[in-house]
């Protein structure tokens, strides 16, 4: 790092040079030949510590990132999976429920997804002031079968 910071510190030091010579030969015969002596002494003062530190960089230890353990993204993506189809059912309930005139506050779903890739939905839980009418169109889409739960009333 201490390196790095003496590095910046010449490229600096030979930018206020830089200037300072421009300045002073700004409107003379020598302005071409300052600048082309100056682009040459700031090329060497931004290449000098690259090409004698080029030996000395060190890498981050980049191992702890190669792990082929993927069960902890597993893991993630099973629980945004279910996370996301929980909603997507639930909004498309809540679509049929406005359809059919009722107002659904909340509708929660739990679902099941198998290895095989099928989803099955065991439980709706819905707050709404007509449960008996929304339980018959649940069940109606879902499946005769599917616990429909008073979440509110």
């Amino acid at each position: 790092m201490e390196g790095f910071v003496a590095a910046v510190r010449a490229v600096c030091f030979v930018s206020v040079g830089i200037c300072m010579l421009q300045s002073i030969t700004d409107g003379t015969r020598l302005r071409g030949a300052a600048d082309i002596v100056l682009k040459l002494i700031f090329a060497l003062a931004v290449t000098a510590p690259i090409i004698s530190g080029a030996s000395d960089i060190e890498l981050p230890d980049l191992s702890a990132f190669d792990s082929t353990d993927y069960s902890y993204s597993t893991e993630i993506y099973e629980n945004e999976l279910f996370t996301q189809v929980s909603e997507n059912i639930s909004a498309v309930l809540r679509d049929q429920l406005k359809a059919a005139g009722i107002k659904a506050e909340k509708i929660d779903t739990e679902v099941n997804i198998s290895q095989d890739g099928s989803i099955s939905i065991n439980r709706v839980i819905i707050s709404t002031s007509d449960f008996e009418a929304s339980a018959k169109i649940i069940r109606g889409s879902i499946g005769q079968e599917t616990e429909v739960i008073n979440g509110s009333y």
